[in-house]
């Protein structure tokens, strides 16, 4: 059953990666909705007339819902995620509940909240909260460095080493099944530009603690910092996909399409293949080295087809089809009692990659043929 999905706002960051997460996906149907005039990834788009401010939203949103059939909601934004969690849509958002979006859109609370579990309480920055007032420099005169503030400033301790973002995904059980620490090398207006994985077990054991102190459901992630000695403090914790998670889906796992999975009341399994270290998120590329592609023909060839014959590589078309299939590549047509692995190691082409919109193929092949296995939304980064 295909499945409706409002991404909103579409146009952030997050919206992007959302539609290059789900463009070729046969189960769910993108639509689109931002304050921009158009949208020139979501061709099924709406104008919205309301601001995040405007109480008119909600109803603006409830009328897009009802009119396009909608059957869920991603978020791709903070303050949209808080308020829609406050709203009648509530039922229709992707991912955690109520309580944990209300913790993660203050500091204060995540702060507060992570000093309950002993485990962490040393990994919380020192803060204070400073009021609504007016600050003036100690030494100082006139009005010079003053700042009228209106709503609640965290002053916490400055922590100027390197920061990471570790992205996790907490299945229906509440289990932590995935994480991924990540270096931000180099950050622009929040989002990681050029992000690199690192193996340091530490990050695991902090998500699994933070994972048994706040309810979390699909994809969340926490980003921290070393203090001056090293140490890793928190910065701040979202239940949401992070700006740089396609290094996620570049290496097997879509953190945006498993959130999907687990809405419609599907458990997830999540298999990372380590595939690339550094991505940098506005022109990410795969350096493979392979000679060979091997790719299905439902649902997978059609969409990637002009993007394969530039390659220069060559093509096997491997498929469960039952009618002949018109592509002009050698074929293989795949029995029902086959598995596609078998007939990929009969072969002998080590140096290959494997395409496929199935997870179940994409699974059977890469933990018995051990190549690379991509979904079509990655082959444009090969």
């Amino acid at each position: 059953m295909k499945h409706n999905i409002l991404v909103f706002p579409c146009a952030t960051q997050l919206g992007v990666e959302q539609y290059h997460s789900l463009k070729y996906n046969k189960n769910f149907n993108l639509i689109g909705a931002a304050h921009n005039k158009s949208d020139n990834l979501y061709k099924n788009y709406t104008q919205l007339k309301y601001s995040l401010e405007d109480p008119n939203l909600i109803h603006e949103l409830q009328q897009i819902v009802s009119s396009k059939k909608i059957d869920i909601i991603l978020p791709s934004h903070d303050e949209v995620l808080y308020i829609l969690s406050n709203s009648p849509l509530a039922n229709i958002l992707t991912g955690s509940p109520k309580d944990t979006i209300e913790i993660c859109r203050f500091k204060s609370k995540t702060y507060k909240k992570l000093t309950t579990n002993p485990d962490l309480k040393n990994r919380v920055p020192h803060y204070k909260i400073i009021s609504s007032g007016f600050l003036k420099p100690d030494k100082g005169q006139g009005s010079r460095g003053v700042m009228k503030v209106e709503t609640p400033y965290l002053n916490c301790e400055f922590l100027p080493g390197k920061e990471y973002t570790v992205d996790c995904f907490t299945d229906l059980n509440g289990s932590l099944i995935y994480t991924n620490p990540r270096l931000r090398q180099t950050i622009l207006n929040g989002i990681s530009e050029v992000t690199n994985n690192v193996n340091n077990p530490e990050f695991t054991d902090i998500a699994e603690k933070i994972n048994k102190t706040i309810k979390f459901c699909g994809s969340w992630f926490f980003q921290m910092k070393e203090d001056s000695d090293g140490y890793l403090k928190f910065m701040e914790i979202a239940p949401r996909i992070g700006g740089g998670s396609n290094i996620n889906r570049l290496n097997g796992v879509n953190l945006t399409l498993s959130d999907l999975y687990l809405k419609t009341g599907h458990n997830v399994k999540l298999i990372p293949q380590n595939l690339t270290q550094q991505v940098i998120r506005q022109s990410p590329r795969y350096n493979l080295d392979f000679d060979t592609i091997f790719v299905d023909y439902d649902d997978t060839f059609g969409y990637i087809k002009d993007v394969l014959y530039k390659l220069n590589k060559e093509i096997i078309i491997i498929t469960r089809s039952k009618v002949k299939v018109n592509t002009s590549y050698d074929t293989i047509y795949v029995k029902n009692n086959e598995n596609k692995s078998d007939i990929i190691n009969s072969l002998n082409k080590p140096n290959a990659v494997f395409i496929d919109d199935s997870f179940k193929e994409r699974k059977d092949v890469y933990l018995n043929c051990n190549i690379p296995c991509l979904t079509p939304e990655e082959t444009n980064y090969l």
